[in-house]
Formats: structure tokens, sequence, C-alpha cells
């Protein structure tokens, strides 16, 4: 895989490409054209989507990306967007009403068991969201419910290779939060496989290009070298997951993680 390298001085570099399916990383299904009527530049972390699609947003902020999405379904989709704060619900519910959009819903809830009907995806997103979870397993067995057989789970957030010192993952999640709860990459996937996912894997790679003056709170000049080269495994990376959900399971995955059926 190719990595590129992006500023977390660039907060909207940060969100766009590290938090986002971009750079046609989750381009397994071709894009649609826009519904009539709604006239939004798409980014590309949307060709993921199909018209018609049922798409669950784990985590919809104020709704910008669940909007963008019904663009793609069209009215024949439908787009559900679910986030635990109350404030950023309304926002996306004034937004929808004031666009006139009949195909995106706004649900209040926690991602840890979300108000969506099991098989129902044939996408779910989730963007920078993943991270700030206190039970990881529990947010990949649910979103490995929700998602319909052949459907797919497009995860972005940041992950690390080797350990970096606590006190700057720290400080470099006051930049950019999703950074706080990065974990070394096979802890990361590991919470899709053992959930029942079977094909995909990490699409795109970013490596963070954390300022200068604040590596050199924590690190000597030689490793500040090492996080600098696009090409070395230490430091942070923004990576995009894309998983599918197999056409059929047996006991143990259709269980969505059967271990946590043993307690």
């Amino acid at each position: 895989m190719q990595v590129e390298e992006i500023s977390i001085e660039n907060k909207d570099k940060v969100k766009n490409s590290a938090c986002g399916c971009g750079s046609g990383g989750c381009g397994s299904h071709l894009q649609a054209a826009a519904a009539p009527g709604i006239n939004l530049e798409l980014a590309e972390r949307f060709q993921l989507i199909q018209e018609g699609d049922r798409v669950v947003e784990f985590g919809s902020g104020t709704g910008s990306d669940c909007i963008s999405a019904a663009s793609v379904v069209g009215p024949t989709g439908k787009v559900i967007g679910i986030d635990i704060s109350e404030q950023n619900i309304n926002k996306a519910r004034e937004t929808a009403d004031t666009m006139k959009l009949s195909n995106v819903e706004f649900r209040l809830g926690n991602i840890v068991a979300a108000p969506v009907p099991a098989e129902y995806a044939n996408v779910i997103y989730s963007t920078c969201v993943f991270n700030l979870q206190a039970d990881k397993q529990k947010v990949a067995d649910e979103m490995y419910r929700v998602c319909d057989h052949n459907g797919y789970v497009c995860v972005s957030d940041f992950v690390i290779i080797n350990d970096i010192p606590d006190a700057l993952r720290r400080e470099a999640s006051a930049i950019a939060g999703c950074i706080a709860g990065a974990e070394n990459v096979d802890v990361f996937m590991s919470y899709f496989k053992k959930t029942g996912f079977s094909k995909g894997g990490i699409v795109e790679v970013n490596k963070v290009k954390l300022p200068d003056e604040l590596l050199e709170k924590y690190l000597d000049a030689e490793m500040i070298r090492n996080y600098n080269d696009i090409n070395s495994d230490e430091g942070i990376f923004s990576v995009v997951l894309v998983v599918e959900k197999p056409e059929t399971c047996d006991a143990e995955t259709c269980c969505h993680n059967a271990d946590k059926h043993k307690n």
C-alpha cells in the first residue's frame, strides 16, 4: 500500500483524508449520480454507495456526511445517522428539514446499541468515532449486526504500528481527538475479524505529520527523523478499513462475536 503524508496542523485535511474514505479507497461500488434537486459536491469517500442503498452512519455529528450520502442513494434509498449528542441530532434534523430531504433520518442513540434493525444497512460508515469508544469490540459487534449480508463497513480512524509515548499521544489528541484511542493496527483490525467480517482490510494509509515543536518535547533527534520518514513504521497513521459481511454465515459468525454470549 502506498503511504501518503498529511499534516495534523491542517484540520480540514485531517478530517477529509485521515478520517474519510477518500482516494478511491472505499470504491467497491461505482458512484451513482446525485439525486435531482440536490447540488452537492460529493467527496470521493461516498463512491462506496449505490443508488437505492440503505446507509447508516455511526456517529453522524451534525449530519453533513449523511446529507451528502442521501444525494447518492436517491429517493429509493435511505440514510440513517446515529449520534449520542442531542444537540448534533437537532442540528442535523434542522438542516435536513430545510433542504426538504425525505430520504435521511437522524436518530439519537449510542452506537454500542444502535437504534437500527439487524441486517438493515448495505453500507455503514464511521469517521473518527471508533477510537473514541470505551468498548470498541461492542461497536464492531453492532456494525456486524446492523450490516446486511454482502454489505460493507467503512471505518476511518488512526492507528499505530509501534508504541508511542503516552504524553505525545495525549497532546496530539488535543488537536485531533480520535488519536487518543489509537491502537496497534493489528488490534484495530482484530475487532472486525472477531465479530465475523471475513473479507476486506485496510485500503488507504496516510502518515500523520506532527509539528516538530511537539515531537521535540518527547523524542530525541533520531526518533524525530523516524517519525518524519514516510517509510518508517514510527508515528501515527490514519487508515481506512473496508470489510464485507459474508453472504452466509455459520453458527460462529452469525452470533456477531460468539465470545459475548459466553458470560
